[in-house]
């Protein structure tokens, strides 16, 4: 889709990182107008449960089930990221918290030093920065971790972000904008001779996690979800996510840590312990026996936290897909535009989403990669969706 109007009008449907970014690109950094539509408070959902880990090395150089490309393109999303953190913060006037240290990925058993190793075999394939790292080199870099731990690897790719200040920002930008509006509620979606329409707008981009399948078209008087104009939708599944932060004190971690599903984030004088992946779960508050289990495991890795207060416990949603990669791209409708399924890895996407889809609502231009994660692509193997990274 060419617009020849130098200001055409496009309707964002949810305010997460992903919708937010996406507006953010399309307005004002291409000068469109935009429409974003949210029935909850802007910003929060997954973006605002999230840790801030921009990981690609660890979250997708090594993971069986995954879609092919998911590493090349979250590569090409953290390479945005110093650009786009330093241009959010220029234009609201807020830190977004981006840090380059390296993040540190630990083996406190044999299984966790064989995926490690096979992430590195990856890296150096790939020509990506990594250093692997005796027990005694962990500790030097780490001193607080687990005297047990194996080993590990510093990962010179995966790196943070404060995600709840990003997304303040990404609202304070959009918000100061005469391009941009907001409004709270249900996009009025009309269907008429099998074509969607949104009444003052020339194009329409659902970003709506998890719930992208189930937004409402109008047609005849009657309501009917998405996924009836395009089935592929349904693939988008939902994984419950379990959370706390503890007060950052003197045995508290300086950098990201991973050692298997578990991670710890300093942030804000805190530090993130993390996470649940619940499949099939849509989790609207923290169970305490869950959160008690993840401080446990978090105290296993960095045992200096054993003592550190609770300062918050959350729940939120993760959209998925089969393949553990997001759909980006138009659907089978004209018109119609996707960014959803992002998984755990929506706050690293957000900038080469944005871009993908600006590229190709506004300009026409289909990319060999926005067409790899089109969500018309055909599924390789068995839906691997797994409870444990």
């Amino acid at each position: 889709m060419a617009f020849f109007s130098s200001r055409p009008r496009i309707a964002v449907i949810g305010a997460g990182i992903i919708g937010l970014s996406a507006a953010y690109e399309l307005a004002m950094r291409r000068g469109a107008r935009v429409t974003i539509y949210d029935v909850r408070p802007p910003g929060r959902g997954a973006s605002w449960a999230a840790a801030g880990m921009l990981a690609p090395a660890f979250e997708a150089a090594a993971e069986p089930g995954v879609h092919p490309r998911l590493f090349e393109l979250c590569l090409a999303s953290a390479a945005l990221w110093p650009a786009f953190a330093d241009e959010l913060a220029a234009r609201s006037g807020i830190d977004v918290g981006f840090d380059r240290t390296p993040s540190l990925a630990a083996a406190l058993d044999a299984g966790e030093a064989e995926r490690l190793r096979r992430i590195a075999a990856v890296l150096s394939t790939a020509g990506v920065g990594h250093t692997a790292l005796a027990a005694a080199e962990i500790l030097a870099m780490e001193p607080t971790l687990n005297p047990e731990v194996l080993g590990g690897l510093e990962l010179a790719s995966d790196f943070r972000v404060h995600n709840r200040q990003t997304v303040t920002a990404l609202l304070a930008a959009l918000r100061a904008s005469s391009k941009v509006t907001f409004v709270e509620g249900a996009a009025p979606l009309k269907s008429a001779g099998g074509k969607l329409t949104l009444e003052g707008h020339d194009g329409v981009l659902v970003a709506a996690g998890w719930e992208t399948a189930v937004i409402k078209v109008e047609e005849q008087g009657a309501l009917f979800s998405l996924v009836n104009w395009d089935t592929a939708l349904d693939d988008i599944d939902c994984h419950g996510g379990q959370m706390l932060s503890v007060v950052a004190g003197a045995g508290a971690p300086k950098r990201v840590v991973r050692a298997g599903h578990v991670y710890l984030v300093p942030r804000g004088g805190q530090v993130v312990i993390g996470a649940t992946v619940e499949p099939d779960r849509v989790i609207d508050a923290p169970e305490a026996e869950v959160i008690e289990a993840l401080r446990l495991e978090g105290v296993r890795l960095c045992p200096g936290l054993s003592d550190a207060p609770v300062a918050e416990s959350w729940a939120g949603v993760r959209p998925g897909t089969p393949d553990q990669a997001p759909f980006i791209g138009e659907t089978i409708t004209p018109g119609l535009f996707v960014a959803a399924g992002h998984y755990r890895n929506g706050i690293l996407l957000a900038p080469v989403t944005a871009r993908l889809l600006a590229d190709l609502i506004l300009e026409s231009k289909r990319s060999d990669l926005i067409e790899a994660f089109s969500p018309r692509r055909p599924f390789v193997g068995p839906a691997t969706r797994s409870s444990a990274h």
